[in-house]
């Protein structure tokens, strides 16, 4: 089977060569997205492009990483779609065993960075544990890199997934919606490198925006029912937040507390949205698991 390599890359000038070179022996295709870099990513990648057999495609602007990726996967040619970053952090020498473990017959083969979680930022080893949780629960599979950027899979399953999100939650929503539709799921322990060049991680940003990603997984990937049991837990985090920053200001700025009991109130109302998200999850989960028992009494 025909593979094809997908590398996204934002501003890579420094790792793009170490990517293209640790994956030339490995795949039969190799495609650079030059996501609108302000560097000379772009001129390092037609160094490669006439140098070897290396596709080059270019943003004008940045659009972000799941439309580069995009990008890739529509000119791509393979059977078999690999994604990787082009910050070297994803050794090539593993792309044998995933194409193996397709070969074998499953459908989405993920590299999972437990292995190494050590040159993992600590956001996103946070961030990257609640979304795995997430996969778990809503997917009804045993996962425990959901967000890892590096995954092999068959090219007609990701045409058929057509999963409809642009920020983080991408790799997530692939993973969740791979396993609702009864694909095949395999994951391989893989070694995670300290990425080469500047990391554009923005904790604060990402921190929100990890956040938002969540709560997208959470509610487009749930049924009906969880979603009615969750939902108030919003107004609940709303009062909350806005009982809690009362109180922070009230003492910051005042030195005391004009309402004494606000915040035992902030920790009772998040308290109650977090058991409102926990039964949500249970009872989605709960459901997938019975209604795939059926599906199999039923053959």
């Amino acid at each position: 089977m025909k593979t094809s390599l997908i590398i996204p890359a934002y501003n890579e000038e420094k790792g793009l060569p170490l990517v293209i070179e640790d994956y030339l022996d490995k795949v039969d295709e190799i495609i650079v997205v030059d996501d609108g870099s302000t560097d000379r990513t772009f001129e390092v990648a037609k160094k490669y492009a006439k140098k070897y057999d290396v596709k080059i495609y270019k943003h004008e602007t940045n659009k972000g990483k799941v439309a580069a990726l995009r990008t890739g996967v529509e000119h791509a040619t393979g059977e078999i779609i690999i994604f990787t970053d082009a910050d070297y952090t994803y050794p090539a020498k593993y792309v044998p065993e995933f194409v193996k473990e397709i070969e074998k017959g499953a459908d989405l083969v993920l590299g999972s960075r437990l292995k190494n979680i050590k040159n993992m930022p600590f956001l996103n080893r946070i961030g990257n544990r609640i979304f795995s949780l997430l996969a778990t629960y809503i997917g009804c599979i045993n996962i425990t890199d959901s967000q890892t950027g590096y995954r092999a899979f068959k090219r007609d399953m990701f045409d058929k997934l057509n999963v409809n999100a642009k920020g983080l939650e991408f790799e997530t929503k692939m993973t969740v919606r791979a396993a609702k539709h009864g694909y095949k799921i395999v994951e391989i322990p893989i070694e995670y490198r300290e990425r080469v060049g500047k990391s554009k991680l923005r904790p604060i940003r990402d921190g929100i925006k990890m956040f938002f990603a969540l709560c997208s997984v959470a509610y487009s990937e749930t049924s009906l029912l969880a979603k009615m049991i969750m939902i108030p837990s919003l107004f609940f985090i709303l009062i909350g937040l806005i009982t809690g920053s009362i109180s922070i200001y009230e003492k910051i700025v005042f030195g005391v507390l004009s309402h004494e009991y606000y915040p035992i109130l902030t920790t009772f109302l998040i308290l109650i949205a977090i058991q409102l998200i926990s039964i949500g999850l249970i009872i989605d989960y709960l459901t997938k698991k019975l209604d795939r028992i059926e599906e199999r009494l039923s053959k």
